[in-house]
């Protein structure tokens, strides 16, 4: 397991998650750190075409979702 402490230089505790701009910059950070944990399909869905991460993992992710 990562150590969360490496990439989460923040304190989530009080991050508003239902904020569409908070949820998709944390759904970036961690895929961009490797960090599927917690990531739902339904999120995934809905923040993939927003979301800035490496165009492959993105690719990755699409067909991923496509598959299901």
């Amino acid at each position: 397991m990562k150590s969360k402490a490496i990439f989460w230089d923040y304190n989530l505790d009080k991050a508003d998650l239902s904020n569409p701009k908070i949820k998709g910059w944390y759904l970036e950070r961690k895929l961009n750190f490797g960090d599927f944990s917690g990531i739902t399909k339904s999120d995934l869905k809905k923040y993939l075409p927003l979301i800035e991460i490496d165009p492959s993992l993105k690719e990755l992710l699409y067909n991923f979702l496509k598959s299901y």
